[in-house]
């Protein structure tokens, strides 16, 4: 019996000497509580089925990409201050933690499944905003919309916890439904200019001489001296570069849709399956009840036409001499500002007239409401 319980006890004593490593989904068992578990028998054969158990548990973890670590409690105030759990400095023992891919090389942030789902589209959001504003961005629009399959799941909650084990999880039952979408928000955005988007578009106009810019290359150089949007981003999301050249192209409208990450809820059911087999040997993830409704996040996105960007490009060109480059033609610069906006002097002060008017009428319409004679 003792020999069982030696090699049980020195698996899990090497795997706790391992350092962390920064996986997608990771995991943190309580060494000591599994040692506890699966040694504390009288007979020797059921310590060789709690060991043959936990190779099954670490099996079925790595194949589904979970990296797993048997912790003490001093050991998890080891681990490094770049790592944040929820955002706290210290995880939790039996929380399946999700990898957020920002890139971010002095902080990385894990969170359980509901605020990974959450946190991940918001960045999302924030990277494309931030992105897309140096490119022209007018308007941006969000709803969820259901899948195409024309079902969406009806969740209901249920215990199938095995032994006290209580995992709570939700029962999927298809029904059938029309496809709809819910408008969630809206957002407007100035118009700023582009230099980038003249340095890189396809089309090309005569007040620069140069060939355009590699789109990879200025999108590092935006990105550069940023320490929350980083490049390998980028870099790692091929829809969110084809886009890009889409909008290069001269495109003023495009859709975008964040689709759910199924690796995650993969992943979930899996360690719910695990904890409700092994739970009581110490293998199981901590009560969470999962978000599972079948939409994506849908955006619509409008970039403002090439010409007004580019007399607002041109404006900054004008009173910012950073951007007065040597292959910047500025007496070409000068006269397409001009063709540009010849008449928007004129049509400025058609409106302002109107507004004068509109403002005189409101004046005299509250002093007559006040009594005032003689106006």
């Amino acid at each position: 019996m003792k020999v069982i319980d030696n090699i049980i006890i020195d698996s899990i004593n090497e795997k706790s000497r391992q350092i962390f490593t920064e996986g997608d989904i990771v995991i943190f068992f309580n060494k000591d509580n599994l040692i506890k578990k699966l040694t504390n028998n009288w007979w020797w054969t059921r310590n060789a089925s709690c060991y043959r158990k936990m190779k099954d548990v670490e099996r079925m973890m790595r194949k589904k990409n979970i990296n797993f670590n048997y912790y003490s409690y001093d050991k998890l105030n080891t681990l490094d201050n770049k790592f944040k759990f929820n955002d706290n400095n210290k995880p939790k023992f039996n929380e399946l933690y999700f990898k957020l891919k920002d890139y971010n090389p002095d902080k990385v942030r894990y969170y359980t499944y509901n605020n990974y789902i959450r946190i991940n589209e918001d960045y999302k959001y924030d990277y494309i905003v931030n992105l897309f504003t140096k490119f022209g961005l007018e308007f941006m629009s969000w709803s969820y919309c259901h899948l195409k399959d024309n079902k969406s799941k009806k969740s209901k909650k249920a215990n199938l916890g095995l032994k006290g084990n209580n995992i709570e999880i939700s029962i999927d039952k298809e029904v059938e439904i029309e496809n709809s979408t819910k408008m969630l928000g809206s957002k407007e955005f100035t118009n700023i200019g582009s230099i980038d988007f003249f340095n890189s578009c396809d089309r090309r106009v005569f007040w620069y001489t140069y060939c355009a810019k590699n789109i990879n290359e200025v999108v590092k150089e935006i990105l550069k001296d940023s320490d929350y949007y980083f490049y390998e981003y980028y870099q790692n999301c091929n829809d969110l570069q084809a886009k890009l050249k889409i909008i290069l192209k001269g495109a003023i409208k495009i859709k975008y849709t964040f689709e759910k990450d199924d690796s995650s809820r993969i992943a979930i059911n899996k360690m719910v399956k695990i904890s409700n087999k092994y739970g009581s040997l110490g293998f199981k993830m901590n009560n969470e009840v999962v978000n599972n409704h079948s939409y994506n996040k849908k955006y619509s996105i409008k970039f403002y036409k090439t010409e007004e960007l580019e007399k607002t490009t041109l404006e900054n060109i004008i009173w910012n001499k950073n951007l007065q480059t040597e292959n910047i033609n500025m007496e070409n610069v000068n006269k397409r500002y001009t063709d540009l906006s010849i008449n928007d002097v004129g049509e400025l002060r058609k409106q302002n007239n109107k507004l004068q008017k509109l403002i005189d009428l409101k004046t005299k319409t509250l002093r007559k409401s006040y009594g005032v004679e003689n106006i």
